[in-house]
Formats: C-alpha cells, sequence, structure tokens
C-alpha cells in the first residue's frame, strides 16, 4: 500500500530527484557547525509561534472588556490552553535569542561580505520586525505588565523632534492606551507583521539557497572566482552532503530548541510571566516597577543613563541604521578571517558587552 502511495506521489512531483537535489547532492562547507543551523531553528520557532498563535486565537477576545478574561479562561479552562500559551511566550523570547546568536555569528565569520548584503539586510529587518511583534503582543493579554509596558514603548518615539509625536500617537491610536491600541495592536501581532516576516523569510532562504552558505574563512577560504562580479555560487566540492550530515545537525539544534522550551515550563513556568501579568489593566494603577522584556533592557537602560532622552534615542536610532547597512560600511576591506581583523574583533566584543552590561543593569536599577 504504502508503495503504491509512494509510487503515485513521485510520478507527478519527483520526490526522489527532488530529494537527490536539495539533501543528498546538495553540499554544505568544510567545517559547518551546529551554530550554521541556527538560522533553520529561527524558521522551525517562527513556524511554532504561528501555530501556537492560532490555537491561542480561536479563545482570544480582542476587546479591553474581555482580552484579560479570555486569556485566563483559555488557560485554565481550555484542555490544553496552558500549554499552547506557554510555549508561545516563552518561545516568543526564544526566538530572539536564537536570531541574536545567529546574527552574532554571521558577523564573527564576516559572511554578510559581498555577494550577501541583501541576506545581511533581510536578517536584520526580519530582527527587527520580530522585536516589534514581541511589543505588539505584550498588550493582547491586557493585564497590568502589558499595559504599563505599552505605555512606556510608545512613549519613547515621543521625543524624537518633529516626527516624534505623531508616531508615539499611532502606535496608540490617540493620546493614551486604550481599547483602540488594543485593537491596532492585534492587527499588527496577528495579520500585518506575520505576513511581512513570512515575506523575508521566503526572501531570506531563496538568497541562502542561491549563494550557498557561506564558507568559513579558516576552515575553508573561498575560491578566487567569489571575486568575480558576475553571479557564483561555490559548489563545496569538499563539504558534506546536506543530508544525512548537516541535517542531523538541525535535527540536533530543533530539539534542543523544544529541550528549553520544556525545560523552561517545567521548571520555571512563570520565567516570563511577572506577578503583574495575573493582574487585569487598570491605567489608574501603576505598577511600583515598569521594566521591559529583558530583550529591551539595554536600549531602555541606556536611554535611562543619558540624561538627554533625545540624545539617547538618536544613538538607539544610529546604531539601527549601521547595524542594518554594516555590510556597505565594511566594503572596502575584503579580508574575512576576522581574527586577522582585530580592530572588527575588537568593535564587535565591546558592543556585547557593552549590551550584557546595560542589560544586567537594567535588570537590577
Amino acid at each position: 500500500m504504502w508503495g503504491k502511495i509512494k509510487h503515485w506521489i513521485e510520478v507527478r512531483i519527483g520526490l526522489e530527484e527532488l530529494t537527490d537535489r536539495h539533501l543528498r547532492s546538495y553540499k554544505t562547507p568544510k567545517g559547518a557547525s551546529f551554530l550554521n543551523t541556527l538560522g533553520f531553528v529561527a524558521l522551525i520557532a517562527f513556524i511554532v509561534q504561528v501555530i501556537t498563535g492560532i490555537m491561542l486565537l480561536l479563545y482570544y477576545v480582542p476587546h479591553p472588556d474581555h482580552a484579560f478574561q479570555s486569556v485566563q479562561t483559555m488557560t485554565n479552562e481550555i484542555p490544553y490552553g496552558w500549554l499552547f500559551r506557554l510555549i508561545h511566550n516563552i518561545g516568543s523570547n526564544i526566538i530572539i535569542g536564537v536570531i541574536i546568536i545567529h546574527m552574532v555569528h554571521v558577523f564573527l565569520r564576516v559572511s554578510y561580505k559581498r555577494p550577501r548584503e541583501v541576506t545581511w539586510i533581510s536578517g536584520c529587518l526580519m530582527l527587527f520586525l520580530v522585536l516589534l511583534t514581541s511589543i505588539t503582543g505584550q498588550l493582547l493579554p491586557w493585564h497590568q505588565t502589558g499595559f504599563w509596558q505599552t505605555t512606556v514603548t510608545s512613549t519613547i518615539p515621543a521625543f524624537l523632534p518633529i516626527i516624534g509625536e505623531g508616531i508615539s500617537s499611532y502606535m496608540r491610536g490617540g493620546e493614551f492606551v486604550t481599547g483602540i491600541t488594543l485593537s491596532r495592536y492585534f492587527s499588527f501581532h496577528v495579520v500585518i507583521l506575520p505576513v511581512i516576516i513570512s515575506g523575508l523569510i521566503g526572501l531570506h532562504v531563496l538568497l541562502v539557497r542561491r549563494q550557498g552558505i557561506s564558507t568559513s574563512a579558516i576552515v575553508e577560504p573561498e575560491s578566487s572566482k567569489t571575486s568575480h562580479e558576475d553571479f557564483y555560487r561555490e559548489a563545496h566540492l569538499k563539504g558534506q552532503p546536506c543530508f544525512p550530515h548537516f541535517s542531523l545537525k538541525r535535527l540536533f539544534m530543533v530539539m534542543l530548541y523544544f529541550s528549553i522550551i520544556f525545560f523552561i515550563m517545567t521548571f520555571w513556568p512563570n520565567l516570563f510571566l511577572p506577578p503583574e501579568s495575573n493582574m487585569p489593566a487598570n491605567p489608574l494603577m501603576t505598577p511600583e516597577t515598569i521594566r521591559p522584556a529583558w530583550y529591551f533592557l539595554a536600549p531602555y537602560q541606556l536611554i535611562k543613563t543619558i540624561p538627554n532622552d533625545l540624545l539617547g534615542i538618536s544613538l538607539l536610532v544610529i546604531f539601527s541604521v549601521v547595524l542594518l547597512f554594516w555590510p556597505f560600511f565594511d566594503a572596502k576591506e575584503a579580508e574575512r578571517n576576522i581574527s586577522r581583523r582585530p580592530m572588527l574583533l575588537s568593535l564587535g566584543l565591546i558592543v556585547l558587552a557593552l549590551w550584557a552590561i546595560l542589560t544586567i543593569w537594567g535588570m537590577y536599577s
């Protein structure tokens, strides 16, 4: 029976030829490590967020009078509702960590250079949009934590001259965080941002497949042909087939991703759900401490530390622009071995150290 089904599929789509071309004959660079699989892990994590989000959407009511209670109902009364909510909540934090580590790995390998500038830009845009998706998702449960985090984050752009007030007003849909804000954030979180992110994922995967996974300048220096202006895809003749070698590494990292989620779910289920998340939003009662999610602690602490709010926000905007277009800032230097570029290595380590220090400082300030 299974043989007939397999033959029926094979005749119509050529499954064997497709598998051979994209898995067995497709070779990965020599020395490709587990860190090279993080892009694939981020893709799986995004799919998990979409699936769990759809399950939560079946019971969620996007109205300030019912949003909090609908979340409590699906968590405490709907069978396995707590499971989908925790996976979605914990996964939303882990996916950001995976993307950040992936970008750091790409930076340290100097894999953003020509012809991969657009690949880097699409990856940065996905990071920014995933962060924006997290911002919009914080408000949807309509609890104290999300309400006041949204109040703070929607106020930050107001310090920018000329356009700042307009951005803040658009984010809130008015002067304050209200039901209009909830409706607006719901639209962005459920429809607009996921559609744009899906498009960027398609572009990113297409570019990676066309250009091939970048080689390690230490383990396998790129061929001199890659310096030509015409399109060229490195064949990695000395590399290993994607299946089963690299595919097993991908499978291991995906299993590690799920293991981390269920480990946190088992031992620290409320790690990303502070006590105020069990209280309905109250515009008249301000919590003693309003602290953003861990991935916003560094920029938040930077703005708090610098006396001039405009200067702090301007520095964040400049950093974001430089990060987005970094391949063009580093276009003149042809060397891809970062161990031979102490200035670039020092710059990367300094930025990482500052980010870690500001994050830890923000946790306890």
